[in-house]
């Protein structure tokens, strides 16, 4: 066993070039497919198997004669937002990859698993021989690595088991066992409610599309974003800003949150999307001119957002408003600006 340990040791050594280019392989490879199916992930990481930990895994083993049989020398793990996107990752993989084989412990019954707790599908991969014909992956041929996904509750779950210090069901009292098992269902129904809510989601996204169904939806990210896309209002007024400045427009809806839009539009008294856009009709003239106003101070960077016409439209309203602001999401000398700029614009427009 000896000497199997010291040649295993050497051979590791030998190709720390091949798994290092292996793993970025990897990475290239599924980063591409992410990104092309836009899966909704949380984390991906790709470690190699330090020196330490495979010499372990041989003495513990006692059965490994060559590295090429040790089948997670490199390995990779994608963590993703829903359950559902796990198996069409895993589809993907079989397209991309040959599979050797699976180990599916999500679908496993508590009663007859032997490993306790919330977990992952696993699988075993290697680069097809199709693949390994190209002179870039010929040195992949032999090496098998291992391939975990999971949902970001199960690997929370499989971070807690671990901190627990079993290795499985069979060490621990029945007490906690049963309520570790309880917690494990509580989590796949938790990642099952997920699924269905970003699928609601997305059915709520496809329903708002007409100006219509927008102004009887509250405010929110997604309503606001829809009812600047779709607004004759507003675009009317993009429009001519467009053709006095030249702008370049960008779509960059982080705005919203990142100025606390909601939260303005509630705090003002507005909730529903047609109450904004009541104000916008009776209100067209002072938020053109502080729209022009604003955009004065932009046209050197030639881009313009087009949800700021969000924030200028919340200034107006501020402003027609003029109380107060208990969530300082207004500053004092923003207010008092406010006041000044629609003064200037009722006598410019009057």
């Amino acid at each position: 066993m000896y000497n199997d340990a010291k040649k295993i040791i050497q051979q590791y050594h030998d190709k720390q070039e091949i798994y290092r280019s292996l793993k970025d392989d990897i990475e290239d490879i599924c980063s591409r497919i992410i990104s092309t199916h836009r899966f909704r992930i949380s984390n991906m990481s790709i470690r190699i198997k330090t020196e330490e930990a495979l010499l372990k895994k041989i003495t513990y083993k006692n059965k490994y004669q060559d590295i090429d049989e040790i089948t997670d020398v490199v390995a990779c793990r994608i963590i993703t937002l829903f359950e559902d996107d796990v198996d069409e990752i895993f589809k993907c993989i079989q397209d991309t990859f040959e599979v050797v084989e699976v180990n599916d412990k999500r679908k496993k019954n508590y009663e007859d698993r032997i490993d306790f707790g919330y977990n992952s599908l696993h699988i075993l991969v290697k680069f097809n021989e199709e693949r390994c014909q190209l002179i870039e992956y010929a040195d992949y041929k032999n090496i098998v690595f291992e391939l975990q996904i999971r949902t970001t509750l199960q690997h929370s779950w499989a971070e807690i088991e671990h901190g627990l210090g079993y290795k499985s069901q069979y060490e621990i009292p029945k007490e906690i066992r049963r309520r570790l098992t309880r917690l494990a269902a509580s989590l796949e129904l938790l990642d099952e409610e997920f699924v269905s809510i970003a699928k609601d989601v997305e059915e709520y996204n496809k329903g708002i599309v007409h100006i219509e169904k927008i102004l009887k939806t509250d405010i929110n990210v997604n309503s606001l974003v829809q009812y600047v896309n779709t607004s004759p209002k507003i675009n009317n007024l993009l429009e001519s800003l467009h053709s006095q400045y030249q702008f370049r427009f960008e779509r960059d809806s982080e705005l919203i949150s990142q100025s606390r839009l909601i939260q303005r539009f509630h705090y003002m008294g507005y909730t529903y999307i047609n109450e904004l856009d009541d104000f916008v009709e009776d209100h067209k003239k002072e938020i053109e001119w502080i729209c022009r106003e604003r955009v004065e101070n932009l046209k050197e960077k030639h881009v313009l957002n087009i949800y700021h016409i969000l924030n200028w439209i919340s200034l107006v309203i501020l402003a027609k408003v003029g109380s107060s602001d208990p969530e300082d999401i207004f500053s004092r000398d923003v207010i008092d600006k406010i006041h000044d700029w629609t003064s200037s614009a009722n006598e410019t427009v009057s």
